[in-house]
């Protein structure tokens, strides 16, 4: 596989997406993003969609009781939409952005997914934006095989010395399309995966399947759920939650390692994509 020159400093990062979208809520997003702050997490998800850029005045004010000294220890990830992915549009967004959250720069600045401007004209923005420091690394989401294809034929074309390091994907032990081709085919070439959505919005919190793994590990069937998601080293997970409690629950499943036994009995009751065709075609 080849290097990749994108570290990220945890295996599970907290989302913002839905957050920032009502005042009466912000004090507990606020408080619920600094207690994830204090308690460890160091990768921050959000993008300027999400409330209408709510949830990153929420996540600036959250960096804000953090400390500004201790901003480099956070890995800060946002979003461009599409319709604003026009070569100025994405810095003028980045920019939006980077004021909302009052923070000089981002770790990662990523095409939320594919609309109407070409791909060339959304890196020639990240370029800029690379160019001028406000921006550390770049990568897209939402993008499958194809798209990617396209993405980095566009990469080369535009000649950028960095190169795209992420695919933020939707993706849980319920939704694995992805591990048909996308997946391998990201990791020949280095690209990482960030899984968001990775509890299906809270469902698997009450899987039987998990929670019965769970049980036998002193484990909550979300943190099974978790540790599932990111078993592989190039893949991060970003639930959302403002329960303290949940998010510290959240943060200790990386430590989890799962078996061989309790990763059969997982592909048993969520077969994996060629298990799932193979069986068609019997």
């Amino acid at each position: 596989m080849p290097t990749n020159a994108l570290g990220f400093p945890a295996r599970i990062g907290l989302g913002t997406w839905k957050m920032g979208e009502g005042r009466g809520a912000q004090k507990r997003e606020i408080a619920a993003i600094t207690h994830a702050l204090d308690v460890g997490y160091r990768i921050i998800d959000t993008a300027e969609m999400y409330g209408d850029g709510g949830a990153e005045r929420v996540v600036g004010q959250a960096l804000e009781a953090f400390g500004a000294a201790r901003r480099p220890e956070v890995f800060l990830v946002s979003k461009v939409l599409p319709g604003n992915a026009s070569r100025s549009g994405t810095v003028l967004a980045c920019e939006a952005s980077i004021r909302r959250m009052g923070c000089a720069y981002l770790d990662l600045y990523l095409l939320h997914w594919r609309g109407e401007h070409r791909f060339t004209e959304t890196l020639e923005g990240f370029g800029a934006l690379l160019r001028r420091g406000l921006i550390r690394q770049f990568g897209v989401s939402n993008l499958d095989v194809d798209d990617m294809q396209e993405w980095l034929e566009a990469e080369k074309a535009v000649g950028l010395e960095a190169s795209t390091q992420c695919n933020q994907l939707y993706y849980c032990v319920s939704t694995r399309g992805i591990e048909f081709d996308l997946l391998p085919w990201q990791r020949e070439r280095g690209i990482r995966t960030m899984a968001y959505s990775p509890l299906q919005s809270g469902d698997l919190a009450d899987n039987p399947t998990l929670a019965q793994v769970g049980r036998a590990r002193g484990a909550t069937a979300s943190q099974i759920a978790l540790a599932w998601c990111v078993r592989h080293p190039d893949v991060v997970a970003i639930p959302k939650s403002i329960n303290p409690q949940r998010i510290e629950q959240n943060l200790e499943a990386a430590k989890l390692q799962l078996t061989a036994s309790e990763l059969a009995q997982i592909d048993r009751a969520f077969p994996p994509p060629g298990a799932k065709r193979a069986l068609a075609m019997v």
